[in-house]
This record gives structure tokens, sequence and C-alpha cells, in this order.
């Protein structure tokens, strides 16, 4: 398994990644509305507020993390919340989203950020 970090050129892929993740365990309108979420961010966010991690096995993404930029005027800290998070439901229970949050929260921190968070 090979972990990066990244998204352009894989956008409809990773739409797909959550769409039908979230369809599995969610049903259809919930992986709908994952998906469209994933297309937003990936189409509207600007680089420096948007961090994607993936998981590939044999060149396909299995899993996904993004962490989206907070800011608070108050707090100069550098501040990421993670959300969402996706695992291929052939590939779950297999430590994958704990191995690629890991790699992410390593990456993050060399990249200077903070803190951390998810909901």
């Amino acid at each position: 398994m090979d972990f990066s970090t990244g998204h352009c050129g894989h956008e409809e892929e990773l739409v797909a990644l959550f769409t039908s993740t979230f369809t599995a365990s969610e049903g259809a309108d919930e992986g709908t509305l994952i998906g469209g979420l994933v297309r937003n961010l990936l189409s509207g966010a600007a680089d420096d507020d948007l961090h994607v991690f993936t998981a590939r096995a044999d060149g396909v993404i299995i899993a996904a993390a993004i962490f989206s930029r907070m800011a608070y005027s108050e707090d100069p800290r550098t501040v990421f919340i993670l959300s969402p998070l996706a695992v291929a439901p052939s590939h779950q229970r297999q430590r994958i989203g704990q191995q690629l949050v890991a790699y992410a929260l390593a990456a993050l921190r060399g990249m200077g950020v903070d803190v951390a968070v998810t909901y």
C-alpha cells in the first residue's frame, strides 16, 4: 500500500470513493451528499486551505482523508479539520484508515500545522 498527498487529476476517483463508501454505510442520500461535499471541496478550496491524503493499492485509491483549514481571527495557530475520511468497504477493518491518519498527521506536522481536529 502506498500513501500520498494531493488530489490533482484524481478528483473524480475521490468523489466516487466517498460516494460509494458513504452509500454503503449510510444509504444513497448520504453517499450523494458526501460525494457532493468532496466535489465542492476539491474544486473550491484554495490549495493552502485543503490537504488530501490517499492510500492506494494496485494503483487504485482505496482510502482518502481530507483536511480543511479552520481560521479564527483571535487565534494565529494553523488549524485543520479532518472531514471527511473514507475507506473503501472492501478494505475496511484492516487498519488502513488508522495508518492513513497517522501518515496525514505526520505530514501536517511537517508542514507546520499546529492543531488537527475532527468532529
